[in-house]
């Protein structure tokens, strides 16, 4: 007797069926890999649709054009950055290793091969391809704001003197954007874990002694 309640197997050779928000997860990694390896300009509706393992038409049922692709991937990641930068700043009491995580996450961040390969792309193509400066912006903004928000709190506390929140933020930023302007211009290779350590605790250091209230 055959169990009705039994789901027949698929037949040979049929793909599992994939929900639409799985294939928009898969285009959307797909879109971010080619960019990244032949920049925006150069990579084709055809090349992202065969990364992913979709058709060219499924792709347009669930993207109007190229760059939506390139909104939602920034968007995608602009959010997991600022999540993870969040998250590292909530999770110390102590404002000193609060600051350490914050900035180390950050680094982790910015200091990646991926991150280094998209300020490359931003920096070549942002004039013909105005939605990639509108991301960045977007993606600074709310980066700044994680950092805003360690200083706001610090300097509520007493731990930090009084003084301008987002100048400040800018600043704590511009101690890893250093390192990573260093590794875009050749200056240095990348930082090694030990390395991104050491430059972490130095610039947290350098922020204290002059930030700190006395």
């Amino acid at each position: 007797m055959v169990d009705s309640n039994q789901i027949p197997p698929r037949g040979p050779g049929r793909p599992p069926i994939r929900s639409e928000d799985e294939t928009r997860a898969l285009i959307i990694a797909a879109a971010a890999r080619a960019f990244l390896e032949t920049g925006y300009v150069r990579t084709g509706i055809d090349t992202i649709a065969r990364d992913a393992g979709v058709s060219t038409r499924t792709l347009y049922r669930l993207f109007s054009a190229k760059e939506d692709l390139l909104k939602e991937a920034m968007e995608a990641r602009i959010g997991a950055a600022f999540g993870s930068l969040d998250a590292a700043r909530a999770a110390e009491t102590d404002p000193r290793a609060s600051l350490e995580a914050l900035l180390s996450s950050y680094a982790g961040l910015a200091l990646s091969d991926e991150a280094v390969r998209l300020t490359c792309l931003i920096a070549a193509e942002r004039q013909e391809v105005p939605a990639l400066a509108d991301s960045y912006r977007q993606a600074t903004v709310r980066i700044t704001g994680a950092f805003e928000a360690w200083v706001r709190e610090h300097q509520q506390s007493g731990f930090l003197r009084a003084g301008n929140v987002e100048m400040t933020a800018h600043l704590l930023r511009g101690t890893i954007n250093e390192a990573q302007r260093q590794i875009l211009l050749g200056l240095r290779e990348p930082l090694t874990v030990a390395e991104q350590r050491d430059w972490v605790k130095a610039s947290a250091d350098m922020i204290l002694n002059g930030l700190a209230a006395d």
